[in-house]
């Protein structure tokens, strides 16, 4: 949220850091979870719809700010079980 990048371009957009955040998640596929109770809050991450980012600021955003599992799924690595290394549960997309 303190990221210069993500604030430029939500200055640009007319949208807030988090709604940038939001779109830039929803458009990689990925889910996303929010936890604001606060109608305001909720009401703003519902307008991440409606608007894209452009493929440059998807470039840049994928450059600048570095990206990583927040759970890389060790537990499910075993021996005897039916995955050996974290690659081979990601199918080598760690």
């Amino acid at each position: 949220m303190e990221s210069p990048l993500l604030k430029e371009i939500a200055a640009a957009k007319g949208k807030t850091v988090a709604q940038v955040a939001l779109r830039w998640i929803y458009e990689q596929g990925s889910t996303f979870i929010v936890k604001s109770f606060n109608k305001e809050r909720m009401r703003g991450n519902l307008q991440i719809l409606g608007w894209e980012l452009s493929p440059e600021d998807l470039e840049r955003l994928k450059l600048q700010i570095p990206q990583k599992r927040g759970f890389a799924g060790e537990i499910y690595i075993s021996e005897d079980g039916p995955y050996k290394s974290v690659d081979e549960l990601w199918d080598g997309d760690a």
